[in-house]
């Protein structure tokens, strides 16, 4: 990761991510529940960020920083699914959301300089540092928002001002 990229710049993404995430699930609250093609419904979609934001990318962090070069466990994506409810409402797990990336902030906040630099070894084997974290768990929320926004496009053809 380039320096200008590291620190306040990968933050600020992050938190404009949990941003854009909220606004996302304000288009397509309505049809929180409603699967298009393979896509899980929206809701579905917002209960998975949480959990990989608390459950994946959370821990990772603080066992990278703890530890020298950890083992990465596999994240259950299948476990996860056959325990997901789709109790509550989007907008709620949209906040938990933000608060839960705002947690993930904090944890990259403190790292100094060297820190980025330190790694762990992903269940696929390769090594990767926390400055690849930051962008993975950056990336993971804009694809989950690009499938929210594709998924608003088919549930309201007709989106200006009426």
């Amino acid at each position: 990761m380039s320096e200008q990229l590291r620190g306040p710049a990968i933050l600020e993404r992050l938190r404009v991510g949990a941003e854009d995430i909220r606004w996302a699930v304000s288009l397509v609250a309505a049809e929180q529940h409603t699967t298009i093609d393979d896509l899980w419904a929206p809701h579905h979609q917002l209960a998975h960020l949480l959990a990989v934001e608390t459950e994946n990318f959370q821990p990772r962090i603080k066992r990278i920083v703890a530890e020298d070069r950890p083992s990465l466990e596999r994240w259950d994506t299948d476990a996860f699914n056959q325990r997901y409810e789709p109790a509550g409402d989007i907008v709620a797990l949209a906040e938990q959301f933000a608060a839960e990336r705002a947690n993930t902030i904090a944890l990259f906040a403190v790292l100094r300089s060297e820190q980025w630099h330190r790694t762990g070894t992903w269940p696929d084997g390769a090594v990767v540092d926390l400055a690849w974290l930051a962008e993975k768990a950056l990336w993971h929320s804009l694809d989950h928002l690009a499938q929210l926004l594709d998924m608003h496009g088919d549930f309201e053809k007709l989106q200006a001002e009426r």
